[in-house]
């Protein structure tokens, strides 16, 4: 693997289609307790904003040189309009929908020096109007054709019904268009037919209904979710254990994790589906793709927050000429 990577990766057009959210982050320092109460009192001392949720998958295929459409759910309220700002100076389509009477997801992380004190969630838990999923359906199905690659990002926050899931995959397999599902909940069924799903441990283990403790462990959930999803490529993603891929009529194939350090793990499962569906769209294989997706989430998890990486930062990481173990 060389530079070329970055040429290679250049103009793949990748289409995202999930929960979209905006990530605050309020920075500053505490020195002493509240008068009032006994808590910190944080001396803030910056604000910043960043795409997160399927936002971020799509801020992640930006980042390393592909083209990204965004589809999903946001109002025009005051984070729906800072969430489409973030989009356009990242270069990202927006094919977002207004929610209307459903405000846009924000999530206000409190940070005092290196530590998260609270979160703050804005959103409403309601169930979308049945018209509103169809609206965004209909943007995801209109440009399936456009790109390589699909990407349904679940956040579990009420787009990606068992409708809005089985007519994109059935439209992306009608215009052979390979789809990456990253899953929420327990049930998968609802992604029949998808190319590749990536569940993180926790994800993997409620969704073929054991435990998992050891390596064993991970062989048998793999295993039963290649029963539930037919055709469909598994990658378990490990944390501190690597990824493992299982795919029918081959044997599990683990490479270790290639982080020097993790600092945060918010969004390294964003990072992890965004490089391997740019990958898979330029044209590399599988076991490769989750090669550098895996070298991806390694340089990731070293950044604090809700973070993208590059071609140059992937290319630079001493692993990178590190092949898949068996």
């Amino acid at each position: 693997m060389t530079a070329s990577l970055e040429a290679q990766f250049h103009n793949i057009a990748v289409l995202i289609a999930g929960d979209v959210m905006l990530d605050e982050y309020i920075i500053g320092s505490v020195s002493r307790i509240s008068p009032e109460a006994p808590v910190p009192v944080l001396d803030v001392h910056s604000r910043k904003h960043i795409a997160g949720g399927a936002a971020n998958v799509a801020a992640n295929v930006a980042s390393l040189g592909a083209k990204a459409t965004l589809a999903g759910l946001a109002a025009l309220d005051s984070a729906g309009l800072m969430l489409r700002e973030l989009l356009k100076a990242s270069g990202i389509e927006s094919a977002l929908v207004d929610s209307r009477e459903r405000c846009t997801i924000c999530k206000t992380r409190i940070v005092a020096g290196r530590q998260q004190v609270v979160r703050i969630d804005h959103e409403e838990r309601a169930p979308f109007a049945i018209e509103l999923i169809d609206d965004a359906c209909a943007a995801v199905c209109d440009r399936v054709r456009d790109g390589e690659v699909v990407i349904l990002s679940d956040y579990a926050k009420g787009l990606l019904t068992e409708v809005f899931c089985k007519a994109v995959i059935a439209e992306a397999r009608r215009c052979n268009r390979p789809i990456i599902v990253d899953p929420k909940g327990q049930d998968f069924r609802k992604y029949a037919g998808c190319t590749v799903i990536t569940p993180n441990l926790g994800e993997a283990s409620r969704a073929a209904n054991m435990e998992i403790h050891s390596e064993a462990d991970v062989n048998r959930a793999g295993d039963a979710l290649k029963v539930l999803l037919p055709g469909t490529a598994i990658l378990i993603t490990r944390g501190a254990d690597g990824m493992t891929l299982f795919r029918e009529n081959h044997s599990p194939l683990t490479v270790p994790t290639v982080a020097r350090q993790v600092y945060d793990v918010v969004g390294a499962g964003d990072t992890v589906v965004a490089t391997l569906s740019v990958a898979l769209g330029a044209g590399f294989d599988l076991p490769e793709a989750m090669h550098i997706a895996n070298v991806a989430a390694g340089v990731v998890v070293d950044k604090p927050g809700t973070a993208t990486v590059t071609v140059a930062e992937i290319l630079a990481h001493s692993a990178i000429e590190s092949r898949p173990i068996s």
